[in-house]
């Protein structure tokens, strides 16, 4: 197993959180009108909650598996591969 293997679990978990949250707002955005009020706020609290956990575990949840340090969006939206961790140099693709 890799470092790389561990830091995709996260990775793919945060996002799904960021994507289920996202698609249920999308979804209230086209339903509002057909909901009641008493139905549509406590949905919307929830999706918006889903929505903001998971970009902040996307910031902060990240880190690197031998200094624990932050990783966040360098990892996630980095145009580049990002091949080893910026404060302690550990090299994600080795195995351990």
């Amino acid at each position: 197993m890799r470092l790389r293997d561990k830091i995709n679990k996260q990775k793919y978990l945060y996002l799904t959180l960021v994507a289920i949250g996202f698609a249920i707002l999308i979804i209230l955005a086209f339903t509002e009108k057909y909901m009641p009020a008493n139905i549509f706020r406590p949905i919307l609290y929830i999706a918006l909650v889903i929505f903001c956990g998971g970009n902040i575990l996307l910031y902060i949840g990240i880190k690197c598996p031998k200094c624990n340090s932050i990783i966040g969006y360098a990892i996630v939206f980095s145009a580049d591969k990002v091949d080893q961790c910026p404060r302690c140099r550990v090299v994600f693709d080795e195995n351990i």
